[in-house]
């Protein structure tokens, strides 16, 4: 199966002017985890990409625009 692509995820993060250590505190996770999350490296379950989602006011709606978006380029 291919990986998906999460540097959206990064730069939402970004986008929302939130750290590492703020969104980790947030939902509940490390720093690291958070860090692997967006490198790709473990997988983001469901539960933890809403719970991400809804820190940075987004939608699933949003996510999928965006990963069509990359995908074009």
């Amino acid at each position: 199966m291919e990986q998906l692509n999460l540097n959206w995820l990064r730069k939402a993060r970004r986008n929302k002017r939130l750290t590492l250590n703020a969104v980790a505190a947030a939902i509940g996770k490390s720093r690291s985890t958070i860090w692997r999350y967006e490198a790709g490296e473990i997988p983001l379950t469901v539960d933890i990409l809403f719970q991400i989602l809804d820190l940075y006011g987004l939608s699933i709606t949003d996510v999928v625009m965006i990963i069509r978006k990359v995908d074009s380029l």
